[in-house]
C-alpha cells in the first residue's frame, strides 16, 4: 500500500473560487449597507436644511405682517435683506394675493450660472394678520452643499467598499486555506487513481469535521472497489477458464456424437441389412411382420441420429449448404402429395397456395428448404385435430431485397403465452407432462430456425392461445434466369431417400406410430413354464402393446391392453387383475395417476387387493426407482424390456398370488 498523501500548500482554483465567493458576499451587502447610508444621509441634510429655511421664513413672515398692512415696501425690503445671513437662501419674493412683488431679495453671487434650478428648492410661507392672509412669501434655498457633501461621503464610502472586498478576498483566502487545499489534494488523488486504476492509494486528513467524514468515505470507496477489481479480475479469469472448457466441452461434444454416430450407425447398418436379406427369404406371416416392425423402427431411430447430427454439425459450424437451381413448385407439390393423405387420416383439410408472381425456378438447398417445410407442416398436422392447414407461397421485400416467403397456418391449439420465448430452444417442448399425447426429440423447430439463419433467411411465428398458430419463413429469393431444359434440376433429386422420408413423414405428423406394430396372432408355440395369471399391460405404443402381448402370449397369460391410464382405470374396476404392467408416460392420464387411483381402490373399497403394479418407463434416470415404488408400485423395469426381467417379475406375482390362495 502506498504511504498516505501529504497536504500541499498551493493555491488552487477550488481556493480562489471561495475566496472570490467571500469577497463577492462582502461586497454586496458592504456595498448595499454604504448605499443605504448615503441615501440616509442625504435625506438627512436635506431635510435640516430645508427645516431651517421654513423656520426662519416664519418668524421673517411674522415680521413682515406690519409692512405689508402699512404698504411700506422699503421696511419690507430692509427685512427681507436680513436673510443675508442665511447661506443656504439665495433668493426671497414677497408676493400679494393679486400676484404683485411687493418687495425682493437677491443674493450677490460671483457666478450666477453656478446656481442650477436642479439645486434649487422653493419654500413658500404664507404672511398673516389673524385669520387674513395679506402676502406669500417665496424663498429660494439652494440645496447644492447638502449634494456636495454627499458626493464627498459616496467617495469616501467607495474607498471603503473596495478595502472591504479586497480584505474579505484576502480574509477568506487565508481561513479557507485549511478546506479547500486538502479538497484540491483529493481531488488530485481522485485523477490519479482514474489514470492509474491504482486503488491501494489513501488520503490522510486527521480533522474530525465534514471534510474528515469525506475522506473517510472516499478512502472506504478505494477499499470496496479494490476488492471489487480484485474479485472482477479474478471473475474474468474464471469466465474465460470456464469458456475454454465449454469451447473445449464443445469440441468433445461434437467428436463425441460424431464418433457415436458411426458407431451406432455400424451396427444399425448390420441390423437393417440382415433384415432385408431375411425378409427375402421365406418366412411365415408372423416373422415377416416382426422384421417390418424392426425395420420401421430402425427408421425411426436413424431420423433420430440424422437430427441430433444436423443440430450438431449446425453448432459447430460444419454445415454446408448447397446452392443448386430447382424447381419450387414441383417441390412443394411433392410436399403436398406427402401430407396429404396422413391430413386426411385425421379429417384435415391441406391446402397449398403459390402466388403467380412466384418465379418457377430459383436457387438455394432443395434438400434442406425441404426439410423446412417438413417440419413446418409436420408440426402443424401433428399438433391439429381438427380444422384445416394452410400452406401459402409468396413474394415479400423490396425491388432490391426480394425474399420467398413460406407461411404454415393451422387451426390447432396455438402456443401458450408464456412458451412462445422458448419454442425455437433446442430440446425444448411446450409439453413436457407425463400424460403429453405428442413425442418428438424437441430439436425440430431449433434445426428449422438455425437452417434459416445459415440461409440468410427470418423466421417468425404469430400465435393466440386457443386459436392456432402462423409460422413463416422468408428466404433471400435468387431466380435461376433462363430455362434451359438440359439442365439439372435438384429438385427432382431430393437428398432423402423415399424410404427414410416416409419415416420421416410418419415421425412428424403421428409420432407414436412411426413404427407401428402389425396385426397378427400371438404365437401358437409358448415358451417353457406357463403362468396362470391374469395380467393388464397399460402402453400408449402400438409396438410395445404388441410386443408385450407376443412376450406374455408365449407363457400362456392371458392378457389385457389399455391405451392409456383412464383405460386401464376402468379395466381394473370391472375386471380382475393379478398383475398390471404400468406404463409411465401415457396421454389423458399417465401411469403413476392412474396407480394413486388403483390403490385408493385397493385401500378403500377392496377391489381386487391383491393385484400388483409394475412400473415400464423409457427414463433411467437416478431416483425414477424409488420415485415410482413410493406411489405404491412393486416392481420398475426400464425398456427396452429384458425376458429374464420380466420373467422374474412374473415368478414373483406368480409366488404372491400362491402364497395368497
Amino acid at each position: 500500500m502506498n504511504k498516505p498523501r501529504l497536504l500541499s500548500r498551493r493555491p488552487t482554483s477550488i481556493h480562489r473560487h471561495l475566496a472570490g465567493v467571500g469577497a463577492f458576499i462582502t461586497g454586496v451587502v458592504g456595498g448595499l449597507f454604504l448605499l443605504v447610508l448615503v441615501g440616509v444621509s442625504l435625506q438627512a441634510s436635506r431635510s435640516q436644511v430645508l427645516e431651517q429655511s421654513d423656520a426662519v421664513g416664519r418668524v421673517l413672515a411674522s415680521n413682515l405682517t406690519a409692512s405689508v398692512v402699512f404698504q411700506d415696501p422699503v421696511t419690507a425690503a430692509e427685512l427681507l435683506g436680513g436673510l443675508a445671513t442665511v447661506d443656504d437662501v439665495v433668493a426671497a419674493d414677497l408676493i400679494l394675493p393679486d400676484g404683485t412683488q411687493f418687495a425682493a431679495y437677491r443674493r450677490s453671487l460671483p457666478d450666477e450660472a453656478a446656481i442650477q434650478s436642479l439645486y434649487l428648492m422653493n419654500i413658500a410661507v404664507p404672511v398673516r394678520l389673524e385669520a387674513e392672509q395679506l402676502a406669500t412669501l417665496h424663498i429660494q434655498v439652494d440645496l447644492w452643499p447638502v449634494y456636495q457633501q454627499l458626493i464627498w461621503i459616496a467617495g469616501v464610502a467607495l474607498v471603503l467598499w473596495l478595502l472591504g472586498m479586497v480584505a474579505a478576498y484576502a480574509l477568506s483566502r487565508a481561513f479557507n486555506a485549511s478546506i479547500t487545499e486538502p479538497l484540491s489534494d483529493l481531488a488530485d488523488m481522485m485523477s490519479e487513481v482514474t489514470e492509474r486504476e491504482d486503488y491501494a492509494q489513501r488520503f490522510h486528513y486527521d480533522a474530525q469535521n465534514e471534510l474528515g467524514s469525506l475522506v473517510d468515505a472516499f478512502n472506504e470507496m478505494l477499499e470496496r472497489i479494490g476488492d471489487r477489481e480484485q474479485r472482477l479480475r479474478q471473475m474474468i479469469l474464471d469466465l474465460e477458464e470456464a469458456r475454454d472448457q465449454a469451447e473445449a466441452a464443445a469440441r468433445s461434444k461434437s467428436s463425441f456424437l460424431a464418433n457415436m454416430s458411426h458407431e451406432i450407425r455400424t451396427p444399425m447398418n448390420g441390423v437393417m441389412g440382415m433384415i432385408a436379406l431375411l425378409k427375402q427369404g421365406e418366412m411365415s406371416a408372423q416373422q415377416k411382420a416382426y422384421f417390418e416392425t424392426i425395420e420401421r423402427s430402425a427408421d425411426a431411430l436413424l431420423l433420430i441420429i440424422d437430427d441430433i447430427l444436423d443440430f450438431t454439425k449446425i453448432e459447430a459450424g460444419r454445415l454446408e449448404l448447397s446452392a443448386a437451381p430447382f424447381n419450387i413448385r414441383e417441390s412443394l407439390s411433392s410436399i403436398e402429395a406427402l401430407f396429404a393423405e396422413p391430413a386426411a387420416q385425421k379429417g384435415l383439410s391441406l391446402a397449398v397456395t403459390v402466388e403467380s408472381s412466384v418465379p418457377q425456378r430459383v436457387a438455394g438447398d432443395p434438400g434442406r428448404i425441404r426439410q423446412i417445410l417438413l417440419n413446418l407442416i409436420g408440426n402443424a398436422v401433428k399438433f391439429t385435430e381438427e380444422g384445416d392447414v394452410a400452406v401459402a407461397v409468396g413474394l415479400t421485400g423490396s425491388v432490391a431485397s426480394r425474399y420467398l416467403r413460406f407461411t404454415v397456418t393451422d387451426t390447432g391449439p396455438g402456443i401458450h403465452l408464456d412458451d412462445q420465448s422458448r419454442i425455437f430452444g433446442e430440446f425444448y417442448q411446450a409439453d413436457v407432462s407425463l400424460t403429453r399425447a405428442h413425442g418428438g426429440t424437441g430439436l425440430g423447430l431449433a434445426i428449422t430456425k438455425q437452417l434459416v439463419e445459415l440461409m440468410a433467411g427470418k423466421l417468425g411465428f404469430e400465435s393466440t392461445w386457443g386459436e392456432g398458430a402462423r409460422f413463416w419463413v422468408e428466404l433471400p429469393l435468387i431466380v435461376v434466369e433462363g430455362d434451359d431444359p438440359g439442365a439439372r434440376d435438384a429438385s427432382s433429386h431430393e437428398p432423402i431417400a423415399p424410404a427414410k422420408e416416409a419415416a420421416r413423414l410418419e415421425r412428424l405428423t403421428n409420432p407414436t406410430a412411426s413404427a407401428s406394430a402389425p396385426v397378427t396372432d400371438a404365437t401358437r408355440y409358448p415358451l417353457a413354464g406357463t403362468y396362470d395369471l391374469s395380467v393388464l399391460v397399460a402402453e400408449d405404443s402400438e409396438v410395445n402393446q404388441f410386443i408385450m402381448r407376443e412376450l406374455l402370449a408365449k407363457w400362456g397369460l392371458e392378457i389385457s391392453i389399455a391405451a392409456n391410464g383412464k383405460e386401464a382405470l376402468e379395466m381394473f374396476q370391472s375386471l380382475e387383475f393379478d398383475l398390471i404392467l404400468m406404463d409411465i408416460q401415457m396421454p389423458e392420464m399417465d401411469g403413476l395417476e392412474a396407480t394413486r387411483h388403483i390403490r385408493a381402490l385397493q385401500l378403500e373399497q377392496e377391489v381386487c387387493p391383491d393385484c400388483v403394479i409394475v412400473g415400464l418407463s423409457a427414463h433411467a434416470m437416478s431416483g425414477d426407482r424409488e420415485r415410482y415404488m413410493s406411489e405404491g408400485m412393486m416392481d420398475y423395469l426400464t425398456k427396452p424390456v429384458r425376458t429374464e426381467e420380466l420373467r422374474a417379475v412374473l415368478d414373483s406375482c406368480l409366488a404372491r398370488k400362491r402364497g395368497a390362495n
